[in-house]
């Protein structure tokens, strides 16, 4: 089984991710204006519960298996890796089963007790068939970035992502005259169609090409490991990452109902709290985290590209991993996070027609950066075995939050502003922390002179949006359209001019690079 370059899986991952995210992007832009953003707030009210019980079920087994497989295979002991997708899967089985019955059963007490909606009933017991589905989905895409093959993974992703957005919009809309609530609950059953059909997407690729039972009996000269220890090396690496992610799900859970509360102490009707919290998590958030389509594939190649480089002893290999992963999040984040700063309302018109999301978005997109560099330094640190610091910079990030949205929403002059303001500071203390730890393991590799190029780029694209948003007489629509993309024209340009980014750079590209390289040549004055 052929496995792919670093840059060539992260590369897939992200075309697949960018066509997913505009895909997604799509139906949001229909859901929010059918539902409205009271309609999203009912619907991201119940959606962290959903995530802490995903994060309880898959217990951080992905994250666990990519790494084990990947060092298995570079012993070439296929046997082991038999061990550790059959032992994972049984557990994960096992979990996913126990809590969608929890839930199932807990149901009307999360309503009346948890919940500050009780209309977010309905949502909440759909959303009961997803555990089981993802829970399961997650072990075979742990198993294929093991293999470090992406192409499984991303061409899921986009099945999934289809088949979502036909059957939330056909659900939101056959349901929405019998009220919002139902409409919500339509939206949670498009979700578990769209997962569905990724995992048998899923289970149709393995089968046909990477069943475990076509994988030759090779092992070293020594007896299977027992259940037992097979299952304690998986949750050795996977624990660190669950607690991590478990603090993180209980914080997110407690957000929308931390949030709502506080808000309705200020002297707000539950229903503008509500409509708020939609403002914020399923609007401004979805803006913010769209150039993590970019990090989260480098996240994702990081853990078993770096877990084969520490188990073969190449320290060059990690060492430039590290740099290739702050370079590539410097290109995208720098001028992203400009762009949602500059053009946050009328991004939040032209998208959702929502003027109002786009102060709570200017709070936030000026440390996008730092929130897109968390992947990749997060990846690093679970490849190098430090899953465990990893966990403890998330957990106080977790806390710092949820104690400043306390603080600033509960206080009139905040509001909802006061959740941006959480997100800026956690974010900025947990990057920071990665960075730290990362530092410490492998010392300081990057290029300062490089960075220093790219912020120079960044500043001159600032400038251009200023201007054009001054002089342009366009609606919103045409001027983010025409104003981003000379925008990115000219910083492509200046990096080109600097030597940041050449035409030999956009050749190395796997596939596309070199005819867009040919491209670009016909291009005056581009190197």
């Amino acid at each position: 089984m052929s496995k792919q370059s670093f840059l060539k899986g992260a590369v897939i991952l992200v075309a697949a991710s960018l066509v997913t995210r505009v895909l997604g992007f799509v139906y949001k832009i229909f859901l929010s204006r059918l539902i409205g953003a009271e309609g999203i707030g009912l619907f991201y009210t119940v959606f962290p519960i959903l995530m802490f019980l995903i994060t309880l079920t898959t217990a951080g087994l992905p994250i666990a298996i990519s790494k084990l497989v990947a060092e298995a295979l570079v012993d070439e002991d296929t046997r082991r890796v038999k061990r550790i997708v059959t032992v994972s899967m049984k557990a994960v089985i096992t979990l996913s089963v126990i809590f969608t019955a929890l839930m199932l059963v807990l149901a009307p007490w999360i309503t009346a007790n948890v919940l500050t909606d009780p209309r977010a009933y309905y949502t909440l017991l759909a959303m009961a068939p997803i555990i089981v589905i993802i829970a399961i989905s997650s072990i075979l895409r742990g198993y294929f970035q093991g293999l470090q093959n992406m192409t499984p993974n991303a061409v899921a992703s986009i099945f999934e992502q289809v088949a979502r957005i036909g059957a939330v919009l056909v659900f939101a809309t056959y349901l929405l005259p019998y009220g919002l609530e139902y409409a919500a609950a339509g939206a949670m059953i498009g979700m578990v169609i769209g997962e569905l059909v990724g995992l048998l997407y899923l289970v149709y690729t393995y089968y046909s090409r990477y069943s475990l039972r076509k994988m030759p009996q090779v092992a070293p000269n020594k007896p299977p490991e027992p259940f037992r220890k097979m299952l304690s090396s998986v949750l050795e690496i996977a624990m660190p990452v669950t607690l991590s992610r478990i603090v993180g799900s209980i914080a997110y859970t407690l957000e929308p109902i931390l949030v709502t509360r506080c808000l309705v102490m200020t002297g707000l009707s539950a229903a503008v709290a509500t409509t708020l919290y939609g403002q914020y998590s399923g609007m401004a958030i979805s803006l913010l985290v769209l150039p993590t389509v970019f990090t989260y594939s480098l996240q994702t190649t990081l853990v078993p590209s770096i877990s084969e480089a520490v188990a073969a002893g190449d320290q060059l290999v990690v060492q430039r991993r590290l740099y290739q992963a702050f370079r590539l999040t410097a290109l995208i984040g720098f001028p992203t996070s400009a762009i949602l700063t500059l053009y946050a309302t009328e991004l939040s018109h032209a998208i959702f027609n929502d003027k109002a999301v786009g102060p709570i978005l200017a709070i936030m997109a000026p440390v996008g950066f730092l929130l897109y560099l968390q992947g990749p330094l997060s990846g690093i640190l679970q490849g190098l075995n430090r899953a465990g610091v990893a966990m403890r910079n998330s957990i106080i990030g977790s806390i710092l939050k949820l104690g400043i949205i306390y603080y600033l929403v509960s206080n009139p002059a905040y509001g909802i502003a006061g959740v941006a303001w959480s997100v800026v500071i956690s974010v900025t203390v947990v990057t920071i922390l990665h960075f730290l730890s990362v530092t410490r393991l492998l010392g300081f590799y990057v290029n300062l002179v490089e960075t220093v190029k790219i912020l120079i780029a960044t500043s001159l694209l600032s400038v251009w949006l200023l201007e054009f948003r001054n002089f342009s007489q366009l609606n919103d629509v045409w001027l983010i359209t025409y104003g981003t993309i000379s925008g990115f024209a000219l910083y492509f340009f200046v990096l080109n001019m600097m030597g940041v980014v050449t035409l030999h750079t956009v050749s190395r590209l796997p596939k596309v690079g070199k005819p867009l390289a040919g491209i670009l040549r016909l291009v005056p004055f581009l190197r």
